[in-house]
């Protein structure tokens, strides 16, 4: 009886499971040109295609091989975009301010091109209905308007953990006191002459996406459909599902409807080819990779930064594993090169000692999961402020661009593997990273599924969303305090003095007499 009892109770589960989100149709959004952006959202996709959902996903990256409920929308405009920018943004001389006026005053030709993508321009045609549209944001807000033409209720989704945009219209509290800005140089351990910069940057970047950023995005997404408003877009976003843990950041503020979901991506296997892994697998000393991203080429560096780099490696007792774009000929034997490697397979073989990294969130994380230590090469964005955090956290060495010699490499390469503490900080965080209450995979297809069987999560999203910046910051209630202070003292002021007028012409008359 009671194992009859239990596969009733099973089968219920299982039913009641299948009713709850089985067989969803849901878009992903993720047009912007950086693959290791787009690596999070297809794994994100894929896990959802694999679990019943029938998945498209709008990006410049289509799959090589097809997939089961997988359907590609190919970008291919918008990587011209990118290769303009990514040649200014590059340039290791221009300052943190002036990199962010260049790309966030680009942004604007990249949504251009988005929209007049053939393939995205013959899906808003097609007249086929989503259920849930999955939006990559940050960067470009206005692309909101794909998954509401398509009648999808639009889930944001952030690539990385405190992004400015992001907690102007989640809501997300950010104190400058303790949280440091995602694209400047501090952890959240600041002084106070640092709490002071972290303030002027703050509010400087709030300002540029309140009156530059936002109304570029408005006035860019009104151009292509003048009847949607970028401000109702935005309200209508209840869930963000956020890559960030504290495991590889320093801990900020979250609401309830903003779901952390950092490591989600890196359950997900990847194999070594079989070249690399022998390589690895007979390395007699172990294995350091080197590897700038998916947006900085090293090909393209200076020839003399290329041999300082190459020189250094020849002459350790390492073997290295190097991205690298070109044919490079009479390479020394201890290293290999390739325009494309299996990051995170190659993080995760044992024989990896340590990751020449440019600070980036995706290669941060992936190093921190598989406990191998840093020594980082920091270039824009948020790269800065996660080797900040690295450093607080004790797995990175930082090495600065304009100082890649021969020596300072081969510093860093003695330093990093000849000191144990900074494997024993990784091994350490990377323990906290695995030690999550719950996959973070299921957690993010649980409120994705959510979403799609209520249509949305207005119950989950707090009134800071609605309020105007000057309710949210109070200064209405301030101002309001202020002027009854005023009114009060006015009127204290007002009695006192007549008091005082009357107490001298009772005086004056006490003396007439």
């Amino acid at each position: 009886m009671f194992f009859v009892k239990a596969s009733l109770l099973v089968l219920l589960v299982q039913l009641t499971l299948t009713t709850h989100c089985h067989g969803a149709k849901i878009l992903g959004v993720f047009p912007y040109p950086s693959k290791s952006h787009f690596i999070l959202g297809r794994t994100l996709l894929k896990e959802l295609a694999a679990r019943g959902h029938e998945v498209t996903m709008i990006s410049p990256f289509p799959l090589d091989k097809p997939l089961k409920n997988y359907k590609d929308v190919h970008m291919s405009r918008v990587m011209e975009w990118k290769y303009g920018i990514m040649k200014e943004m590059g340039d290791p001389e221009l300052g943190v301010v002036r990199k962010l006026l260049t790309f966030y005053g680009n942004l604007p030709q990249a949504v251009k091109m988005i929209y007049e993508e053939p393939e995205l321009n013959e899906l808003l045609k097609s007249g086929e209905k989503f259920d849930v549209a999955i939006n990559m944001m940050g960067y470009t807000e206005a692309i909101l308007g794909i998954g509401h033409l398509l009648n999808a209720t639009n889930i944001g989704f952030s690539i990385m953990g405190g992004m400015p945009v992001y907690n102007y219209h989640s809501g997300i509290p950010s104190p400058y006191a303790y949280v440091p800005n995602t694209f400047y140089i501090y952890n959240d351990k600041m002084n106070f002459l640092q709490r002071v910069m972290n303030t002027i940057v703050s509010l400087t970047f709030n300002m540029l996406v309140h009156f530059s950023h936002y109304p570029k995005q408005r006035e860019t997404l009104k151009e292509y459909h003048p009847t949607l408003e970028l401000n109702d877009l935005i309200r209508d976003v209840d869930l963000y599902l956020i890559n960030s843990h504290f495991a590889t950041e320093s801990p900020r503020p979250h609401l309830t409807n903003t779901i952390q979901i950092g490591g989600f991506h890196l359950y997900e296997k990847e194999k070594l080819p079989s070249d690399l892994k022998q390589f690895m697998d007979e390395s007699k000393h172990g294995v350091i990779l080197f590897s700038l991203g998916a947006n900085i080429q090293i090909a393209k560096l200076k020839p003399e930064t290329i041999q300082n780099i190459i020189s250094a490696f020849s002459k350790s007792k390492y073997d290295f594993v190097m991205k690298y774009e070109k044919d490079m000929p009479n390479l020394p034997k201890n290293i290999k090169v390739s325009n494309w490697l299996p990051q995170k397979a190659i993080l995760e073989h044992p024989k990896c000692k340590a990751f020449f990294t440019h600070g980036g969130l995706g290669g941060t994380a992936e190093a921190v999961y598989n406990g191998v230590p840093m020594v980082a090469i920091p270039f824009f964005g948020d790269q800065r402020k996660n080797v900040a955090d690295g450093l607080d956290f004790g797995y990175t060495i930082e090495l600065s661009f304009t100082n890649i010699t021969e020596s300072s490499m081969t510093e860093a390469i003695n330093e990093i593997t000849g000191n144990a503490k900074y494997a024993s900080a990784a091994k350490f965080r990377s323990d906290i990273y695995r030690n999550q209450e719950i996959n973070p995979m299921d957690k993010a297809v649980f409120w994705i599924e959510h979403v799609a069987k209520h249509r949305g999560a207005k119950h989950m999203k707090p009134m800071a969303t609605e309020l105007a910046w000057y309710q949210y910051m109070l200064i209405d209630v301030f101002a309001f305090l202020a002027a009854i202070v005023l009114l009060t003292l006015s009127i204290i002021y007002l009695i006192i003095k007549t008091l005082i007028r009357l107490c001298k012409k009772s005086s004056n008359k006490l003396k007439a007499l």
